[in-house]
């Protein structure tokens, strides 16, 4: 691609802008370049510019975040590349260190009346290869997530939900993740959880999903958007929105335990339902929860990286729920069992 005049005008404007903010601050009192990293001036807009400039000539490569295909951002970080190339199997030791993690929360729910169900979240490029550059090719036959669905299938009696058949689906007729961030928007979250709740109520018949047609669905602005933010370029996405048409009758209510404040706890006016405790990512947070906690009369949710497995098997101990589930995405199979036990 050749560049105009401004194109190659521009990131000698830019460096000379940002040589002159910083000389200014390195004339002040009392700054060290540690504090002018942390506040230098303009620094976000600086970066965004900058970035957004290199994103608008075509630049594909940023900081953890690629540039697919019409618009779409992938991240790159932790194992998600690999994931879609198919070229970085589970060893068989992470394999079974996740099997005997998964075992031990297993039997910590049948030990107090209760079932496990582990719900993995497929990666972005899963469920919308088409997007993904030309020049990521797949390399490999088995994913990381093929391999661990087949260990534990014929390993152990674990439920493992395998969320890529109804999300390839609904993601046919509908955008069901963000352009512009890793996770799910607030309708794939819906299809998840309408799959998990119809598991739910196999064991719970007093669990009745609700169909998308008992929620307005809307659309809002949105400007988090993590690979947006990662790569540096602050951009923003229409996205849906899912207000339900009925009570939800939950409230949030403060962690009932000192040593773990950053737990939610949501509790149901309608106390005959099953209780629960969720184990979980950022997939969660991504309107799974808002989604999921109306069905169960008391929901312990807690994000497996602020905490350590035999916290979680207190937890269950002490709250003996029902419903024990296990979330972690498709790129955090390994993440997810060293966060618990590192």
């Amino acid at each position: 691609m050749k560049m105009g005049t401004w194109d190659k005008l521009y990131p000698k404007i830019f460096v000379s802008v940002f040589f002159a903010i910083l000389l200014a601050q390195l004339l002040g009192p009392q700054l060290t370049v540690k504090t002018i990293s942390d506040r230098f001036f303009l620094k976000t807009a600086l970066i965004q510019s900058f970035n957004g400039f290199r994103y608008s000539l075509g630049d594909q490569v940023f900081n953890e975040g690629i540039v697919g295909k019409d618009g779409w951002l992938f991240y790159s970080g932790d194992f998600s590349i690999h994931d879609y190339q198919k070229t970085s199997p589970v060893s068989k030791k992470n394999l079974k260190e996740v099997e005997a993690i998964l075992n031990q929360i297993n039997d910590a729910a049948m030990r107090n009346g209760g079932s496990m169900l582990v719900v993995i979240p497929p990666d972005k490029n899963t469920i919308y290869p088409q997007y993904m550059p030309d020049e990521i090719p797949v390399l490999g036959e088995t994913s990381r997530l093929e391999q661990f669905m087949q260990y534990m299938q014929e390993h152990t009696n674990i439920q493992v939900m395998d969320l890529r058949p109804v999300l390839s689906e609904a993601s046919q007729t509908s955008q069901i993740y963000f352009k512009s961030d890793a996770h799910w928007n607030c309708l794939g979250a819906y299809y998840a959880s309408a799959e998990i709740i119809s598991m739910v109520s196999i064991s719970h018949p007093e669990v009745r999903p609700r169909s998308l047609s008992d929620f307005e669905i809307g659309t809002t602005i949105d400007s988090s958007l993590d690979i947006s933010k990662t790569m540096g370029l602050g951009l923003q996405e229409e996205t849906w929105t899912l207000t339900p048409k009925f009570e939800t009758n939950v409230e949030v209510m403060p962690a009932p335990f000192a040593e773990n404040k950053q737990m939610r706890v949501s509790v149901n006016s309608e106390t005959d339902l099953p209780s629960a405790v969720i184990l979980h990512d950022s997939f969660y947070n991504e309107c799974l929860n808002q989604l999921i906690e109306p069905y169960f009369s008391k929901t312990f949710s807690l994000h497996y990286g602020t905490s350590k497995l035999p916290d979680y098997i207190d937890l269950i101990e002490k709250e003996k729920p029902d419903v024990v589930i296990v979330e972690f995405a498709e790129r955090h199979i390994e993440y997810f069992f060293k966060l618990l036990t590192e």
